[in-house]
């Protein structure tokens, strides 16, 4: 390994640029990084959605649901993230700017 790390040196020296390690992931211990544990993690904000388009606009739904999978993919829970983007959609100044439509 520090073989690498010496020829990275190297290289940058000739060429200028700056080489950053790849950052490591680390998972906890049982947790699989497969489509079926994702697709588990956001299926209450997927049927949230769903439950969104038949009440409101496909514009409203949509953004609803992008906000909720952006703060749950940022850690927060589903309950954690659906809170916060209920209290945006209360906003009257988001509601203004066209931000989160009625």
């Amino acid at each position: 390994m520090d073989n690498f790390y010496k020829m990275l040196s190297k290289q940058n020296s000739k060429s200028e640029r700056r080489v950053r390690p790849a950052p490591i992931f680390q998972l906890v211990p049982g947790q699989s990084l497969s489509t079926g544990y994702f697709l588990l993690q956001v299926e209450p904000a997927i049927r949230h959605g769903i439950e969104e388009l038949a009440e409101t606009n496909p514009r409203h739904a949509l953004t609803e649901l992008a906000l909720i999978a952006y703060l749950m993919g940022m850690g927060f829970d589903y309950p954690t993230a659906i809170v916060i983007v209920e209290s945006w959609e209360r906003d009257d100044t988001l509601l203004a700017q066209g931000i989160l439509t009625e």
